[in-house]
């Protein structure tokens, strides 16, 4: 493996990196190769959502009741148009 040196690192970043590595309980190193890995697409992350839920949220029951009751109507088909 090889190794990379990086000079003139940000005081801030330098500080969330380090911060990060005492939160997950793990060296810089290993901090530091998991973002570039996950920044780059390489890593397997199972975790990986395929959804929009970050954006916009979730529905209650009620308000999921209520998006259906208002959105009935596209679901009707004209025959008229269809022939």
């Amino acid at each position: 493996m090889s190794q990379i040196t990086l000079r003139q690192i940000p005081n801030v970043l330098d500080s969330q990196l380090r911060s990060l590595a005492r939160k997950n309980k793990t060296s810089l190193n290993k901090v530091i190769l998991a973002l570039l890995m996950k920044t780059l697409g390489l890593s397997v992350d199972s975790s990986k959502k395929r959804d929009l839920g970050d954006l916009c949220g979730t529905w209650d029951k009620d308000q999921f009741a209520e998006f259906m009751k208002n959105t009935k109507e596209f679901n009707r088909i004209d025959p008229e148009v269809w022939k």
